[in-house]
């Protein structure tokens, strides 16, 4: 299962350097996520696209950055969120997560205008501030940079 987690460029740099991280939180293409989103098992893509865009909305709004890691691990290690409000959005626990389970890396492009979406949205919750009218706009219009694991330097920069 692919798990998809919102982080700083100091925590980025800390797991690559340690090879070790307990994500909190990390987004997956979950059961809720599905059926929230009206998401059928051959929609896998867009599935996971959407998981994406949680994990880098979450990051804006906790850590003032979009910066996701997307990692593989077993659907055993992952168990989704019964209660709380980002059910629906796929939240996940997911133990410690050794680097080489990373696949990719997603980057936000330092912007004015996700410094302004962040300013917008400041203390809103990731529901609330997902359904705001410019958000879906503004994540179509501003696409996460992809990213190889080897080149963490340059996202942690």
């Amino acid at each position: 299962m692919l798990v998809f987690v919102p982080l700083t460029a100091k925590e980025l740099a800390g797991w690559a350097g340690s090879g070790r991280f307990v994500p909190t939180p990390a987004f997956a293409v979950t059961a809720s996520l599905r059926q929230a989103f009206g998401f059928t098992p051959d929609d896998d893509e867009d599935a996971e696209h959407t998981a994406l865009h949680i994990a880098g909305l979450a990051g804006l709004l906790q850590h003032r950055t979009r910066l996701v890691v997307v990692a593989e691990t077993s659907a055993r290690a992952v168990s989704a969120h019964e209660f709380g409000e980002f059910g629906e959005f796929g939240e996940v626990d997911v133990g410690e997560l050794p680097w080489g389970a990373v696949t990719a890396l997603f980057g936000d492009e330092a912007s004015v205008a996700s410094d302004e979406l962040r300013r917008r949205l400041q203390g809103l919750s990731l529901a609330t501030a997902w359904d705001e009218p410019d958000v879906a706009d503004f994540l179509a219009e501003h696409e996460l940079s992809w990213h190889g694991p080897e080149e963490w330097p340059v996202l942690a920069g």
